[in-house]
């Protein structure tokens, strides 16, 4: 296969993740692997840039070209850390230098540049020319750039090393070393320190590189000038589609708004302007508490009349002691506390503001103790076991039935209550599901309702809508990690729509969401197909093994040891 034709074939791997980037490690890779550029006969060996006498050959990583030889850093051309910055102990003029954080991947920064003094015997030393090579000791080792400007006098410090290649070797060539290196982690091997890496003389002096002779060194480095230009140009293509799409997303997330059915969703989805399935869901959640997902009926019971029927009903269980005769007391003494502030913003139809006590039958916090834990017994639920609407199981603890009778003194969970967790992280919710005796662990608090008035799935999507913290009145607290407050849930702000209409809502979201999870593993499987289509290209063209599952028929050529190589 040749390059012309894997540019050719980028549409077809565009949506896997990074492409572009890949594209350009790729370009890299086959640089110092010489496979980018032809090998000629006439281009000589390496190892006679080195008239003074061939350095001792360094330990190779892959094979390369007979003309080719592996070497130390060493072996490049000279090499020295910059001026150390002893602001009292210097003497003389003051003058500009570089310091780590001016040299960036082949840029520099120049916009904050710092002065210190040099003495004339040491301008000499410390003055950087046209061809220079620096790299970064720390920061992010190994980052490297190239001085080219020869009217701005600059020097450099410390934390840089400055590489002046010998007549023969092109500082462009070593950055590209370097940048290979820095992208397959093989410099990382060279650092030096337990947490903050360094990139030290010593050890740069031992890095190895393989070197061509210098004609195919000038034709690699004009081929990776050109193909990075052409990924430049594939970037800016993407950015540009990127902005025409975001526009084109949100007048379809519009029309979805207008008109939410799975028709209108799919438009989305199999458009070239497809909008993130977790943001599809979160606008289905905000049409359904904003009554904008299924129409509302005037024949539908108002939801006044609903609170209405639930203030009933609930007063007559708690008065009757239930579920006990202390948090029966508790929760009619704080129903008589509710109220609902002024202003609120209208709602549809039909629909009524409550405080999420108003609209249950108790809103009960969790014994906030951590529960002696057991091998086998009942389940205990911890605040990561409740993860995006949905209770999941993953690393079960238990409790022993005199633990689970303590925690449960105020009320024990039943199937069918909602569950919201206060802290770590506050707001996820989910519902206990049938046949589950579970016992609530810390920071978590229990929503049951009254029996035949309000929906729970209703309940569980209203309190997976984005606005939720916004419904909040009593506002989370913490200085480092925010928690909800018991307050903060028994008087959060719920919009109630009729019962009917909960449940037609509860119908209508269940069908959207599930055309959603679809939706998702198409995409996923068109990404995944072009990731595995990039990747098995790369592997083709770099003779690496292929982890993909995609198979390209192998046109690339290769030469052998001793041989010019085609480019592929």
């Amino acid at each position: 296969m040749t390059l012309e034709t894997f540019f050719e074939k980028f549409d077809q791997f565009a949506d896997a993740p990074d492409a572009v980037a890949k594209m350009r490690e790729l370009m890299l890779q086959l640089a110092v692997q010489g496979k980018l550029v032809e090998g000629r006969e006439n281009d000589g060996n390496a190892a006679k840039i080195f008239t003074d006498g061939r350095p001792p050959e360094a330990p190779s990583r892959y094979e390369v070209a007979e003309n080719w030889i592996w070497i130390r850093f060493a072996a490049v051309g000279e090499q020295r850390l910059g001026k150390m910055l002893d602001q009292k102990g210097n003497r003389g003029d003051l003058k500009p230098y570089l310091r780590n954080t001016n040299v960036q991947w082949m840029r520099f920064q120049l916009d904050d540049i710092k002065e210190l003094r040099l003495e004339s015997e040491e301008l000499e030393e410390f003055r950087l020319v046209p061809g220079d090579l620096l790299i970064c000791e720390g920061g992010e080792p190994g980052r490297c750039a190239i001085w080219r400007d020869p009217d701005r006098e600059m020097y450099f410090q410390k934390a840089i090393h400055r590489v002046r290649p010998r007549k023969g070797i092109l500082s462009e060539y070593l950055a590209i070393c370097l940048q290979v290196d820095a992208q397959n982690g093989v410099l990382a091997k060279h650092f030096t320190g337990a947490t903050i890496k360094h990139f030290t003389g010593r050890s740069l002096s031992e890095y190895t590189i393989p070197l061509p002779p210098l004609a195919e060194q000038k034709r690699i480095v004009a081929k990776v000038d050109e193909l990075m230009a052409l990924c430049d140009r594939l970037a800016l293509q993407q950015q540009e589609r990127e902005t025409r799409h975001a526009a084109l997303a949100r007048a379809s997330l519009a029309r979805f708004a207008d008109a939410p059915t799975p028709a209108n969703l799919n438009l989305i989805f199999h458009s070239s302007y497809s909008i993130p399935p977790a943001d599809l869901r979160k606008s289905i959640l905000t049409l359904a508490v904003q009554g904008k997902l299924v129409p509302q009926d005037p024949n539908d019971e108002p939801a006044d009349e609903l609170l209405a029927r639930i203030a009933q009903k609930r007063t007559g269980l708690l008065k009757a002691a239930y579920p006990n005769r202390d948090e029966a007391s508790t929760q009619l003494r704080k129903q008589e506390a509710q109220a609902l502030p002024d202003g609120l913003e209208p709602l549809a139809l039909g629909w009524s503001w409550a405080t999420l006590i108003q609209a249950s039958l108790l809103v009960v916090d969790c014994h906030n103790k951590t529960a002696p834990y057991v091998q086998s017994g009942v389940r205990l639920l911890r605040t990561t076991n409740i993860r995006d609407g949905r209770l999941n199981l993953t690393e079960p603890k238990f409790v022993e039935d005199a633990t689970y009778e303590r925690w449960s003194a105020r009320c024990k969970p039943e199937p069918g209550d909602v569950l919201i967790t206060r802290e770590a992280p506050m707001g996820e919710v989910c519902i206990i599901p049938e046949g589950m005796k579970v016992c609530l662990g810390q920071r978590m608090m229990l929503i049951r309702l009254v029996p035949g008035t309000m929906d729970q799935k209703y309940l569980l999507y209203s309190l997976l809508a984005p606005d939720l913290m916004e419904r909040v009145q009593d506002k989370p607290v913490g200085a480092t990690v925010q928690h909800l407050r018991v307050g903060g849930v028994e008087t959060l702000l719920t919009p109630i729509p009729p019962l009917a209409e909960q449940r037609r809502i509860v119908a209508q979201v269940e069908q959207l969401m599930a055309f959603v999870d679809a939706l998702e593993t198409q995409l996923a499987a068109s990404r995944a197909t072009a990731a595995n289509l990039l990747s098995a290209l790369v592997a083709e063209l770099t003779g690496t093994p292929n982890n993909g599952k995609v198979s390209v028929p192998s046109t690339a050529t290769t030469g052998r040891r001793g041989r010019p190589r085609k480019s592929v």
